[in-house]
């Protein structure tokens, strides 16, 4: 099974990603996190649900992007953040497993 391979980011590409009207979706997690690596081989298939319900997806990644975490209160990973508008309206995964079920539910009553 092919993982998914998340795009690297700088802070300044994500600031201007989570300020973008409208709704958006970050995926955080770390090369190094088991509970990442276990719901990659997922994650193109979550993304593609989101992307294709007209929604902007990027990546982040916790240790490169440790400053937009920090703002956000994004300690836990893996962690899908919903922003709508700029501001941060919901997220799932606080450093706990997360299943794909878990997720596509999260976003099917979130978004």
């Amino acid at each position: 099974m092919e993982f998914y391979q998340p795009e690297l980011n700088d802070d300044e590409t994500i600031r201007q990603e989570i300020a973008k009207p409208g709704k958006q979706v970050m995926f955080l997690q770390a090369d190094w996190c088991g509970d990442c690596k276990a719901i990659k081989p997922f994650v193109k298939d979550i993304k593609k649900s989101v992307t294709s319900a007209g929604i902007n997806w990027f990546d982040a990644d916790r240790d490169a992007n440790l400053a937009i975490a920090q703002e956000q209160g994004l300690m836990g990973i893996p962690a899908f953040v919903l922003f709508e508008d700029g501001k941060q309206v919901d997220h799932i995964g606080n450093g706990e497993r997360l299943n794909p079920q878990q997720v596509m539910d999260w976003l099917a009553q979130s978004v």
